[in-house]
């Protein structure tokens, strides 16, 4: 097993061949795209090459097993989700009983479907009683309570050097014969198989388990300590300074929690480490998986978003996916399309940057227009493989005869749509990946600006290690948003970017590095030495109409933070109305590229309490910017993904098209290139 006590840097080797393989791949069928509609009739000149499309909830013992597989035939689904459990198989240590799964796919081949094994180990559910009473297995513990789960630490050699490799090898020697895998979705961690530390599964509730931080076992704390000394070889005197701790000697530091982090830096080079383990791990295994199935398609399941406790990070488990030829699955989409792109994006957009394929499931079963927007979600994200529950949208009962349910009928309808395209995405939204988010409010109101975002524009979620790695190449615009932290590194990176002609829009952002410093960032936003910022309420003035037309036309809007003393080359947009000297928005040339800084009312969405009336102020701001820029010659062209003036209206650039999703049960009508387009209710269309 690969120790986790790396190097500081804890980076992921580079896939740029596989990266490369894989473009080209997609590449190759994006030719000879045409305008076409999907409201009458599905063309067949979809570009891309076909998804595989699979489906779980189906066994040998379901009486009505036959027809419902005839069914979910006719709806394109190609594999059965075949979850395999641990100590079903081997209830004996080295004796394998296989005559459960040998039935079920004997019913899916009968049918002409392969399967996408599910195969997660390490669970407690999923494990032998044989496993779980080895007393060389070390437990992970809770820094919170200091108790130990039943879950195995990833610290601990013993799964990943024994186990593991025995029951693949086994899994493989049975099923690999039969030719009958579609893929492989392997578990790594997590109380359900995602590359994440314990959150909330237990189930059926034997142990201890919660949202926390599970680094408190002896083999954590020594990694730990390993880790800082790497980080400072020159002595506990150069982490007390760069830490402002008091720490005797390294003996003492071990794994803490954030609000008992001595300051901002020690926090994120924990956080640093913690996800760093857990890459470690995942590396590990998924190696161990790609030496035993050198040809299977194989998808890393993953879950969450991001939060600290979780222990994931979604771009390093891309890079890692993408170095063994495999790919990511995100298992927690939901029915909403705007939450589900936040959900998804997170792992799609760092999947085509480095190269690992994509896999989209949901959390549990969604609507039936639901079904319509994860379809619409897989297809332009570039998805390689879409999962879907087995419900009544898919599999209906009406007078004693099954047939396609309502989520059934738009994979009928689309069943051509269904292949890979790769999507052209101008705008990037930053996913700060050292958030200190404390309450269960401040991810809810960064959840609220991710969807409304979505609502407007196409984007693609960018962090450190991306933009590291040239994912703003391209991009027309970024959008930074409620940032109070950011990597110095990260600062610098994306100001060279703009001044090499970008656009990144500060909304609500004033950011310090990790030390507590905020020159680079004020620098970068035309801020001044002499700058200082204005609370108080005050209505909003608008210094430039014209630059800003659709802010001009409100009426009667609040702002209550302003500054002064921005840099001379900064334009004036918004203004404190009591105080000129205030200013709320400006633009910021920075070399070739622009800076636009807001600071107005982050009105995402109108909750009841909020004692002012949520006009969606921030996203005008963006339009407003991004089209007068392009008219201006400023930016290369403004964004056709754009779309403020009609609900449930979304927009994708993918295989040379623009793909237009209509999630309303009302006819739509939007304006594209001085043309009228007509959507019908609830469907897509392709121009």
């Amino acid at each position: 097993m690969q120790t986790h006590a790396l190097n500081p840097a804890r980076t992921v080797p580079q896939t740029s061949l596989v990266r490369t393989a894989w473009s080209l791949a997609l590449a190759g069928g994006l030719a000879g795209a045409a305008a076409a509609s999907f409201g009458a009739g599905v063309p067949v000149d979809i570009p891309g090459t076909p998804m595989c499309v699979t489906v779980g909830g189906i066994d040998h013992n379901d009486k009505q097993a036959d027809e419902k597989l005839e069914v979910l035939r006719s709806e394109g689904f190609t594999s059965i989700m075949m979850y395999v459990f641990w100590n079903k198989v081997e209830k004996t240590p080295g004796v394998m009983d296989w005559s459960e799964y040998d039935a079920d796919l004997a019913l899916y081949q009968k049918h002409g479907f392969k399967i996408m094994a599910c195969v997660f180990l390490g669970q407690w559910y999923l494990t032998p009683e044989f496993v779980l009473k080895d007393p060389k297995i070390v437990r992970l513990r809770c820094l919170e309570h200091d108790r130990d789960s039943a879950l195995p630490s990833i610290w601990c050699p013993r799964m990943l050097d024994d186990y593991f490799p025995t029951f693949f090898q086994k899994f493989a020697e049975h099923f690999l014969p039969t030719g009958a895998i579609e893929s492989l979705d392997i578990g790594v961690s997590g109380d359900y198989g995602e590359s994440i530390y314990s959150v909330l599964g237990n189930w059926p509730g034997e142990y201890h388990s919660h949202p926390g931080y599970w680094c408190g076992d002896a083999l954590a704390v020594a990694d730990f300590r390993n880790h800082v000394q790497q980080l400072y070889p020159g002595g506990i005197g150069d982490l007390n300074k760069a830490w402002h701790s008091s720490y005797g000697s390294f003996d003492e530091v071990k794994p803490f929690l954030p609000l008992a982090a001595p300051s901002e830096r020690a926090w994120q080079e924990f956080l640093h480490w913690y996800r760093g383990a857990m890459n470690d791990f995942t590396d590990s295994y998924l190696k161990m998986v790609r030496e035993i199935f050198p040809k299977t398609d194989i998808y890393l399941a993953t879950g969450g978003d991001m939060d600290p406790r979780h222990g994931s990070d979604f771009s390093a488990q891309a890079k890692i996916a993408a170095r063994y030829g495999a790919g990511v699955r995100i298992t927690n989409e939901a029915s909403a399309f705007p939450m589900n792109v936040r959900l998804t994006r997170m792992v799609d957009s760092p999947c085509r940057l480095y190269g690992a394929y994509l896999s989209h499931e949901p959390a549990a079963t969604v609507t039936a227009a639901g079904d319509l927007g994860r379809l619409f979600n897989a297809v332009t994200s570039g998805c390689r493989q879409l999962f879907a529950y087995n419900s009544p949208e898919f599999v209906a009962e009406q007078g004693g005869r099954l047939s396609p349910g309502a989520g059934g009928k738009f994979y009928i309808k689309y069943k051509d749509l269904l292949r890979t395209v790769v999507p052209t995405v101008d705008v990037a939204l930053y996913y700060p990946t050292s958030p200190r988010f404390q309450t269960q409010l401040d991810r809810d109101n960064f959840s609220d600006l991710c969807s409304a975002v979505r609502r407007s524009v196409d984007y693609d979620f960018v962090d450190d290690r991306m933009i590291e790695d040239g994912a703003l190449r391209g991009k027309t615009a970024l959008i930074v948003a409620s940032v109070s932290v950011m990597d110095a590194a990260t600062i610098e990176r994306i100001a060279e970017w703009v001044r090499g002609g970008g656009g990144v829009f500060l909304l609500d952002s004033h950011a310090t590095d990790w030390d507590g410093r905020s020159e680079a960032f004020d620098d970068l936003a035309g801020l001044s030495p002499q700058s200082d910022e204005i609370t108080g309420i005050s209505m909003m003035h608008v210094d430039n109409p014209k630059a800003l037309p659709s802010i001009a036309t409100m009426p009667d809007v609040y702002v209550q933070v302003g500054y002064t003393n921005i840099q001379a080359s900064c334009e004036p947009l918004l203004a404190m109305e009591y105080t000129a000297k205030a200013k709320v928005a400006w633009r910021h040339p920075v070399g070739a590229g622009q800076v636009f800084a807001y600071f107005g009312p982050m009105d995402l969405r109108q909750r009841e309490e909020e004692w002012r009336v949520a006009r969606n102020v921030p996203m005008h701001f963006v339009e407003d910017s991004l089209a007068s820029c392009a008219s201006g010659g400023m930016i290369k062209r403004q964004p056709p993904t754009l779309n403020l003036g009609v609900p449930d209206v979304y927009e994708v650039e993918a295989g040379g098209n623009l793909w237009i999703l209509n999630m309303a049960n009302e006819a739509r009508t939007i304006e594209k290139g001085g043309e009228r387009v007509q959507l019908p209710p609830l469907s897509i269309v392709r121009r």
